[in-house]
């Protein structure tokens, strides 16, 4: 069976002199970014961008730490106690391993990095929303820097495309001579969206070579920015209270199972409503790139691979006739890596169904009697 630990992340941590190891204090992301507000409010416009700039920095020294610490702790073995399979007994002792590992892990990584652990829900999904961007380009504004403005405006609509107001400003900013339009960047971009964009650049110059290698990257790259995503998710708002157990371990888990599959939401900024649907593409233009290269082998790999996420797509079917008369039958054997994310998918998606229908069930007996 293929192994969790092939979307390991590693996230770099890098601190700078503001926030010295040697420093007693830890910092809060929660202050500074009160701070932010306030001094936006204030019309003090350089306080606003340091404090907002500052919560963004210290945002992604917690997340480093913290997903880092999920990441090494789902990974990291350890010595079974439980010999035989009773009951929920090696469930039990999984978790309890994993929480003495994220505990220490947690604890040492904060210290490290002289952040504190205790941020507020309403902080972190602010700055998950991109709130301070919202701030950040009036900030900007009002200090001249358009084309800032012009980007941290474009970053906010990234996750909220549907912010009317926001959309004029980026049109006004669009409309102003200081900025290049070419310029404006999303500032929270993934590394997987930029690599795909030099893929299909690459593509459309039929520069075969540069096509493969951009999109390889953008395979194993969307996974792992995937994976950080569903990280993420393990830190979980309260659940409604019960005193059943088994009760508060499924809701527990139905929110959790939610949180997964929204992670795959962030490519409706490129036009994908799933990650399947970006995945197959990606090996679409792949398998095109490789027989135009003459890598018919690897063009068959990327053919079945795709047929394992769209069976029924009869292009493809035709491209699998093809290519059978330029290689052999071994050659059509899917990518490990594209199977364990389907099924995956695949089985979220049928508990997340199986709670709902078991709620629905339930709610529906109990209004009949």
């Amino acid at each position: 069976m293929f192994k969790d630990h092939f979307f390991y992340v590693t996230l770099t941590i890098a601190c700078i002199g503001v926030w010295s190891v040697e420093s007693k204090v830890l910092s809060s992301i929660d202050k500074v970014y009160k701070k932010g507000v306030s001094a936006y409010s204030g019309e003090r416009w350089t306080e606003c961008i340091t404090q907002f700039e500052e919560s963004l920095y210290l945002y992604k020294l917690y997340k480093s730490v913290a997903v880092n610490c999920r990441l090494k702790c789902r990974a990291e073995p350890y010595e079974t106690y439980i010999k035989e399979n009773i009951e929920d007994l090696k469930i039990y002792e999984k978790f309890l391993n994993k929480r003495k590992c994220l505990l220490k892990c947690l604890e040492k990584g904060f210290d490290d990095v002289r952040v504190s652990s205790d941020v507020h829900e309403s902080t972190l999904f602010n700055i998950q929303a991109r709130k301070p961007y919202e701030y950040l380009h009036l900030c900007y504004f009002q200090m001249y820097a358009f084309q800032k403005a012009a980007s941290a405006a474009y970053t906010f609509l990234i996750a909220n495309p549907k912010d009317e107001t926001m959309k004029n400003n980026l049109k006004y900013y669009s409309e102003q001579p200081e900025v290049d339009i070419n310029e404006v960047v999303d500032l929270e971009s993934e590394d997987y969206k930029v690599l795909y964009h030099l893929g299909l650049k690459s593509y459309k110059k039929n520069n075969w070579a540069e096509t493969v290698a951009s999109m390889e990257e953008v395979l194993t790259d969307y996974m792992s920015s995937e994976n950080v995503c569903r990280a993420e998710c393990e830190r979980q708002p309260e659940q409604e209270s019960t005193s059943e157990f088994v009760l508060t371990v499924s809701n527990n888990v139905a929110s959790l199972l939610h949180c997964h599959q929204h992670c795959q939401e962030k490519l409706k900024s490129l036009e994908y409503n799933s990650g399947i649907e970006f995945l197959a593409d990606v090996l679409n233009y792949l398998q095109i790139s490789y027989y135009h290269l003459d890598r018919f082998e690897d063009a068959a790999k990327a053919v079945a691979s795709y047929l394992a996420l769209m069976p029924d797509d009869e292009d493809m079917l035709e491209n699998k006739k093809m290519y059978s008369t330029l290689t052999d039958a071994k050659s059509f054997s899917e990518r490990e890596t594209i199977i364990y994310y389907m099924n995956r998918d695949l089985y979220e998606k049928k508990l997340i169904e199986l709670f709902h229908q078991e709620f629905n069930d339930y709610h529906t007996q109990s209004n009949a009697v």
